[in-house]
């Protein structure tokens, strides 16, 4: 299966930050990417793009790892994040913060076993971004809404190391689409 995903086989970007990713990856140094904006400000189509622009100039599918944040929580071993690609991006790494804050609703608690679960993949999250802000000479792009929701996603800890490997990058809101069902 291709690391982009065929919602994706056409995205394209001009964001510099993107470009300046890809370059350093290609010209064979380490790159880390924090990409952060709201929802629908097209995070995600902005990192596929930048994985077309990689695969378009050569470089190896079998060296890029594309991680859901949801997935990954749910299924996390360590030694996945050890023995990772040189390349690894994790895609909508603050998600389940960003749906708790988005809520138009007061949320009804979770049973205690749910709370539970839930708090065990946020902690497998939080550790295998961990491991990954610390592995030298790896290459990542991470997808999160904001710095805030990154802190209360990973740990204030974290989050200080992420943003002072990393170039930062914000894209800016923009309209969503109307869907006609």
């Amino acid at each position: 299966m291709s690391v982009v995903p065929p919602l994706f086989n056409d995205a394209e970007t001009d964001h510099p930050a993107i470009a300046q990713w890809c370059s350093t990856i290609l010209a064979g140094d380490t790159a880390r990417l924090l990409l952060m904006g709201p929802h629908w400000s097209g995070k995600s189509h902005a990192a596929y793009a930048g994985l077309r622009l990689l695969l378009a100039a050569g470089y190896g599918e079998e060296n890029i790892t594309v991680h859901q944040a949801h997935d990954l929580r749910s299924s996390y071993e360590p030694g996945a994040i050890e023995n990772t690609t040189a390349v690894t991006v994790i895609d909508d790494l603050t998600v389940s913060v960003d749906l708790v804050r988005e809520a138009k609703v007061p949320l009804r608690p979770d049973r205690a076993d749910v709370q539970a679960l839930m708090a065990l993949e946020a902690g497998a999250l939080a550790d295998a971004v961990e491991r990954l802000s610390l592995l030298p000479r790896r290459s990542w792009l991470l997808i999160a809404s904001s710095i805030d929701c990154l802190v209360e996603t990973v740990g204030q800890e974290t989050a200080d190391r992420l943003v002072a490997v990393a170039d930062q990058a914000e894209l800016e809101p923009r309209s969503r689409p109307t869907l006609r069902w």
